[in-house]
């Protein structure tokens, strides 16, 4: 792991000023069970809009960057390399996605930049098996930014949240070696493992896009942290696993 560079430095700058927020709120996924969820932490779950005049890194403007989390801003996995979930404005094509990871102590455990695909709609990004996988208790924080003016960061849309890896107890491990997708998926929902059980039903809607119950699967899943404004936006491909 290395020290952040310029550019991490001056995001977790902008990142800092959220801790003044103190967010904290509920949300019927919060209300799952979530003893071991620290709940509250400062983030940010949809930008703002772009300050430029010009709006120029958005086709569409005035459109907010959506990180599909729970409103405490923090949510639970089992993976060592988990999935992240944004809705994503029309980002001209001329313009980078730049996402981060860091571990508690601040140091970066994963941060590249991505061509932005020019696409409105939900997106994903999985960590690579190649980086160092997430300890478990531990928060590690995360922040996609679409960058508009690579001279002013300070107009970057932005979201930021926090992870954390558990361990699963005995029982679960044995009903997670036999379950089918939609069993782990009420597997996850009832443990509150907000990042795994969002990637499985997005992957089941992914494989069976005219299932009317998993659509509306999806809707009450968003609807749960309050983010009904991300329902209709429509799967995309993957963000670009390419670093420029």
């Amino acid at each position: 792991m290395r020290r952040p560079n310029l550019t991490t430095s001056t995001i977790a700058i902008a990142i800092g000023g959220l801790l003044t927020l103190g967010i904290m709120s509920e949300s019927a996924f919060a209300n799952w069970q979530t003893d071991d969820l620290r709940q509250g932490l400062p983030g940010r779950r949809i930008s703002g809009g772009s300050r430029s005049p010009s709006t120029a890194c958005l086709t569409t403007p005035n459109q907010p960057v959506i990180a599909l989390i729970p409103e405490e801003n923090v949510g639970l996995t089992l993976s060592e390399h988990p999935t992240f979930w944004f809705s994503l404005p029309a980002v001209s094509n001329d313009r980078e996605l730049e996402f981060g990871l860091f571990d508690e102590t601040g140091e970066v455990v994963y941060q590249k930049t991505f061509e932005a695909s020019g696409k409105a709609g939900i997106t994903h990004l999985s960590l690579p098996e190649t980086t160092t996988a997430l300890e478990t208790d531990t928060a590690y924080r995360w922040y996609l930014s679409v960058v508009c003016d690579p001279e002013s960061r300070a107009e970057d849309l932005f979201v930021t949240g926090w992870i954390e890896r558990i361990q699963p107890g005995n029982e679960m491990r044995q009903q997670l070696a036999t379950a089918t997708s939609q069993e782990r998926l009420a597997l996850y929902e009832e443990s509150a493992l907000w990042y795994d059980a969002l990637t499985t039903l997005a992957e089941l809607r992914q494989n069976n896009p005219t299932a009317i119950d998993l659509t509306q699967r999806w809707s009450k899943l968003l609807e749960s942290v309050s983010l009904a404004q991300a329902i209709s936006a429509p799967l995309n491909s993957p963000i670009e696993n390419t670093s420029l």
